[in-house]
């Protein structure tokens, strides 16, 4: 299924080669989950915010929500602040 991705600064490095810079649209496997993108797409553990369609999407259910053909994943930096 064709999924789009977004991420954000340094983060566009693990889109694949000769997409926009920070968006791609990727084949991922039906039924995959943000996690499974995020390995597919080679992003190291760690703590990173994630939405799909516009919608937050807490770690714990990474690994479970199933993503659907057209949805959008974005995958950005966690907030640093002071």
């Amino acid at each position: 299924m064709r999924i789009s991705v977004r991420t954000a600064g340094l983060l566009g490095e693990r889109l694949p080669k000769g997409s926009e810079p920070n968006r791609a649209e990727i084949e991922a496997a039906d039924g995959a989950t943000p996690a499974a993108v995020m390995k597919q797409l080679g992003f190291p553990e760690g703590a990173y915010l994630v939405s799909v369609n516009g919608k937050a999407v807490p770690i714990a259910e990474r690994k479970a929500l199933k993503l659907k053909a057209g949805d959008d994943l974005a995958i950005m930096p966690p907030l640093k602040g002071g």
